[in-house]
């Protein structure tokens, strides 16, 4: 493994010109950021930050209406346009009221997904649904396993009482034979009569990761009980010894997603986001800071955390892999199952010590603002190195200067 070491500080500040502002906002569960990017003697910096508490009462685009007022009272900038609703991103009089030039959005404004899981066996299929499943925003609630006392009534009485956002179905390995997918079957029919009890508000969206020759089999069992429609995903379990959890995972990730959307004042936040950027999530974002740091820094590997206020996402970027390894746990936890991946060197949050200790060579943004920055690289790359390297994930090492 190599390292590159990071240059020094930053030129001394210089009067702020206000060319090249940038307005990056950060959704958490509990709490709306927002952090004013603007160049100093030639380099992005954060200028200027604040938090705000979610309220049951207020959106997240008048939330975050109220940060850009409050920032730009207390530097003397508008920064947020009242005729338009939305940041101040024309201006008339560019010397008196210069205008942002970008604004971007990281939002994981929700609670994981929570899942139901329904199998064949919970040592086989099920614990392949359960791993894919880590890899993902998904909070396993509770699990059925196929049997022939199978009761509808206390189906229905489960996803009532447990409220899942997706019931996934799983079971047996690819095979075409159709006396392999009578329980399969059963078991989705059981599930359809359960959620045709439910009001269609109420009825968790189905994903089916079981033997792909009963996908349509099972998805015709759920609709025709009245149990609405069936996403069907490559198998998580194909064979024996054999797990796939990309389809599962991504499955989930969208479903966060599409009920992400549905946050009061998440669509007019998307419109904030000028172009080329878009709006993202905190966890979709962080992945990528960790596989850019690997790169930039020639790393052979990059261990990364951000820590979330309800969990704990673990990446991990290998050079010569496409895409990371992600992981999901519960905060203050070290599952077994990360002791094979290498020493952590990048944190964005408060560094759990008892659990990583911290190696010689380091990245800690102590801030937790990481991710939201690292959104800033869809529409401004420079940008965003520039404000990540100068103010947010310093350089530790024995020899480093912790301030630079």
């Amino acid at each position: 493994m190599t390292i590159s070491a990071l240059p020094d500080a930053a030129p001394a500040p210089t009067p702020w010109t206000g060319r090249g502002s940038i307005l990056a906002f950060g959704v958490e569960l509990n709490v709306v950021r927002v952090c004013l990017l603007e160049e100093v003697g030639g380099v992005h910096r954060v200028a200027a930050w604040h938090t705000l508490p979610r309220r049951k009462e207020a959106s997240l685009a008048a939330t975050a209406a109220e940060l850009c007022r409050h920032i730009g009272g207390r530097i003397g900038r508008v920064l947020f346009d009242e005729e338009t609703g939305a940041p101040f991103l024309h201006s008339d009089d560019a010397v008196r009221y210069p205008p942002l030039e970008h604004v971007t959005v990281a939002a994981s404004p929700r609670p994981h997904v929570r899942v139901w899981i329904a199998g064949l066996s919970p040592t086989q299929s099920m614990a392949a649904a359960y791993e894919a499943l880590s890899s993902s925003p998904a909070h396993v609630i509770g699990y059925t396993v196929y049997g022939a006392d199978l009761s509808i009534t206390q189906l229905t009485d489960a996803l009532l009482t447990t409220a899942p956002d997706m019931l996934v179905i799983v079971g047996g390995f690819d095979d075409a034979d159709p006396a392999t997918h009578r329980a399969l079957v059963d078991l989705s029919r059981a599930f359809g009569l359960a959620l045709s009890r439910l009001a269609p508000a109420q009825r968790p969206a189905v994903v089916y990761a079981g033997n792909r020759w009963a996908a349509p089999h099972v998805a015709e069992a759920v609709q025709s009980a009245g149990g609405g429609s069936v996403e069907a995903v490559v198998n998580v379990q194909p064979a024996p010894g054999v797990v796939q959890k990309t389809a599962l995972a991504q499955a989930c990730t969208f479903h966060y997603w599409r009920l992400s959307r549905r946050t009061a004042g998440f669509r007019e936040l998307s419109r904030w986001v000028t172009p080329p950027g878009h709006i993202t999530s905190q966890e979709s974002v962080f992945a990528q800071l960790v596989r850019a740091w690997m790169e930039l820094h020639k790393l052979d590997e990059l261990h990364g955390l951000y820590c979330a206020p309800l969990w704990w996402q673990h990446v991990w970027a290998t050079r010569g892999q496409p895409g990371v390894q992600v992981r999901f746990v519960e905060p203050q936890t070290r599952p077994p199952t990360l002791d094979e991946w290498p020493p952590l060197q990048l944190v964005s949050g408060e560094w759990p010590t008892a659990l990583w200790p911290q190696p010689d060579l380091y990245w800690w943004d102590r801030s937790g603002m990481a991710p939201m920055v690292a959104a800033v690289g869809q529409s401004a790359p420079h940008a965003m190195l520039q404000t990540l390297r100068t103010d947010l994930l310093p350089f530790f090492a024995p020899d480093a200067d912790p301030n630079k």
